[in-house]
């Protein structure tokens, strides 16, 4: 099979396209044949070396999956043929993937192998951000940072669904199309000089969350605008560098920074439970996965390029 192989730390131009022998089945494993596999920001730190896991060099990259069941042993509940998604720690972008059971998400039927690759990764993480460490209820205010983004687009439609009112900050005029069209009640473009008022001015009383996957000065900015109690959810780093928070900040409005992260090996059942509850809301048309940009597989650098320089919208997916 073809698969994109990290032989050393470095940057995208160390990565090798080659040829490689498909992947053997351990106990509790499935083989899925890879048809779409999405993209993510914790890309570009995992081939620098610098993501919290280091798998052992070289490894197949990808976190994010979604195609067909091609083997499962027989005590499995999927068979030959079911469609899948899920998120692994390597091997996503390669012609096949093999998966811890527990971790595979059943696709409904109305969504595409492009559309399911966002499901894992995007929407699990807005999920955990939003329900297990925000709290989110009908008539909570949300800001979400980056919403014509993977995690941004998720976030504002499990907000919208759970009865929240949306700001939604984007780069672009285009990408604050992406948020209006998305549900998000009032949009702000963060790259004004008084993006900061114009937040303000829309939430007077401050908002009860922020969904940051920016981080650097976006994060710092924020924090003005947390209401009494309120939480900075910490998504990620898309700015490439987080921010250094004074506790002050937060101090005075009884608030808190929350780290959103979520992994099978701490959260497993939660995660399968979220996981789960994000097929069915597919399935009813109350979430839906937008995809921005499809690479053929071979093209993943160039795809990796123009997600590292914002100019894609959704989820950038690779196609197989």
């Amino acid at each position: 099979m073809q698969a994109w192989i990290l032989p050393q730390w470095g940057a995208p131009s160390d990565l090798r396209f080659e040829s490689v022998s498909v992947p053997e089945l351990s106990a509790g494993e499935v083989l899925v044949e890879v048809r779409a596999a999405g993209l993510n920001f914790a890309d570009g730190l995992m081939i620098a070396g610098k993501y919290q896991v280091k798998p052992p060099l070289p490894f197949i990259l990808g976190a994010e999956l979604s195609g067909v069941v091609a083997v499962a042993p027989p005590d499995s509940k999927f068979r030959p043929g079911d469609r899948v998604a899920a998120q692994v720690w390597t091997g996503a972008y390669a012609q096949y993937c093999a998966v811890e059971e527990r971790r595979l998400i059943r696709l409904p039927p109305n969504l595409s192998f492009a559309q399911g690759a966002a499901l894992p990764v995007s929407y699990t993480t807005a999920h955990v951000a939003l329900f297990r460490d925000g709290g989110i209820a009908l008539g909570k205010r949300v800001l979400v940072h980056a919403a014509a983004g993977g995690i941004g687009v998720a976030a504002t439609q499990l907000a919208k669904a759970a009865g929240a009112w949306v700001i939604a900050t984007a780069s672009t005029s285009q990408k604050l199309a992406v948020a209006e069209a998305n549900g998000a009640d009032v949009m702000v473009n963060y790259r004004e000089p008084d993006w900061t008022g114009m937040v303000r001015a829309a939430a007077p009383r401050g908002v009860d969350m922020v969904v940051d996957p920016v981080g650097g000065d976006i994060t710092l900015q924020s924090l003005h605008h947390l209401a009494w109690r309120g939480r900075l959810l910490l998504v990620g780093f898309a700015s490439g560098a987080p921010a250094q928070i004074p506790a002050n900040r937060l101090l005075v409005k009884a608030a808190a920074a929350v780290g959103v992260y979520w992994n099978f090996e701490n959260d497993g059942p939660l995660i399968e439970r979220i996981q789960a509850e994000l097929a069915e809301r597919a399935a009813a048309g109350e979430i839906r996965p937008l995809v921005g940009a499809r690479f053929p597989l071979e093209d993943y650098r160039q795809a990796l390029q123009e997600l590292g320089e914002g100019r894609t919208v959704g989820k950038v997916v690779l196609d197989l």
